[in-house]
């Protein structure tokens, strides 16, 4: 046996075997470097982690990613009259209270509330039927679409909308049976300016894991369910300021339970309860 031939190929093959070995090395670092988990293991892990604190997500979970700005706004505070010409058009005999906030007419009155907003009674109450809903008889109604999930026969809330998204803390709520429209409560911005350029929210996985690490429901049997998830916005007002021109909207993902409702910032992740 030629033993330098021998030791030749050997040393040939220690070369190839080690250009094999660095080139599977190197091609493992870039998959896993490039890995990116997929949308059924992400939510497969934020259910996890909810079931860990006691929730469960009962709902879809949207997966688009706006990118949104927050905005500053006054909350609407229209003069009686014009309410009572807008809401309460045919009434004959009007009586204005000023110093108190009231208007009443003989087909209803409206009583303003101090914190801004509000309430409309009819009497008679209107007629609702499949051409006429609530926001027919509402104030600016076109401004508003049905919020669902946190509506009921008897009491319909909608929310006033901003560039296509619900201002969650802007809503008109009423009292009403079938067909008649009883009361409704109302609150209205106006004046809307964006601040700032708008750019990408977090996702709603990412809010709900947020929630997950904020709340606990180990030891409750109800409200726990998570029925609703939905982005939109609301208002957050400076710890050092306190006016109603200091207020801010930001962007939130709302997440309903049963009972509850939380607003996930979708800028920074954190958590209050909806008031």
């Amino acid at each position: 046996m030629n033993w330098e031939t021998a030791k030749n190929w050997l040393i040939g093959l220690f070369l190839i075997l080690d250009v094999l070995l660095l080139w599977q090395l190197s091609s493992s670092r870039q998959l896993n470097n490039g890995y990116v988990e997929s949308k059924s293991d992400l939510l497969a892990n934020t259910k996890t982690l909810l079931a860990e604190h006691g929730l469960t997500l009962a709902t879809d979970v949207p997966s688009k990613q706006p990118e949104l700005s927050s905005f500053q706004a006054n909350v609407a505070t229209p003069s009686m009259k014009t309410l009572q010409q807008a809401v309460l058009p045919q009434a004959k005999h009007v009586q204005f209270a000023n110093d108190i906030g009231q208007t009443q007419t003989d087909v209803g009155q409206i009583v303003m509330s101090p914190a801004g907003g509000w309430q409309v009674t009819f009497v008679p109450p209107k007629p609702l039927t499949a051409q006429r809903s609530p926001l027919s008889y509402v104030y600016h109604g076109s401004e508003y679409e049905e919020d669902a999930v946190t509506s009921s026969p008897q009491q319909e809330t909608f929310l006033q909308s901003y560039k296509g998204y619900p201002i969650f803390d802007a809503r008109v709520v009423t009292s009403q049976t079938k067909r008649a429209l009883n009361t409704y409560t109302q609150s209205e911005l106006t004046s809307i300016v964006p601040t700032g350029s708008p750019k990408p929210v977090i996702s709603a996985l990412d809010a709900l894991d947020s929630l997950a690490n904020a709340v606990d429901k180990t030891d409750e049997t109800e409200n726990n369910r998570i029925l609703r998830v939905d982005i939109g916005f609301a208002r957050k007002v400076p710890l050092y300021q306190t006016g109603v021109s200091d207020n801010y909207w930001f962007p939130v993902w709302r997440v309903v339970t049963s009972n509850e409702s939380y607003y996930v910032n979708a800028f920074t992740g954190e958590v209050e309860i909806a008031p």
